[in-house]
């Protein structure tokens, strides 16, 4: 089991749920991951992993894209340069 794994999972049941609301849990969920993992170069690779891993999951629910779309704005938000 990966470091990432109980978050896969953890979204993996929200986007089984087809709940609007999974994506604002979706969201705390990979903050929360992400808030764990010091320093940004680690937690840029973080959430390419987690993007990779998302990009494998077929598209059985209606969140999923929502989801890899939460996902590629944590990605944003970490490469902005610092100001």
């Amino acid at each position: 089991m990966t470091a990432l794994d109980p978050l896969l999972k953890t979204l993996d049941g929200l986007a089984a749920t087809d709940d609007p609301a999974g994506v604002e849990h979706a969201d705390r969920a990979i903050w929360e991951y992400l808030s764990g993992i010091d320093g940004l170069s680690a937690q840029i690779r973080a959430v390419d992993a987690l993007a990779e891993a998302l990009e494998s999951w077929p598209a059985s629910s209606g969140l999923i894209p929502a989801i890899r779309d939460v996902v590629a704005r944590h990605r944003a938000r970490l490469s902005e340069p610092s100001a």
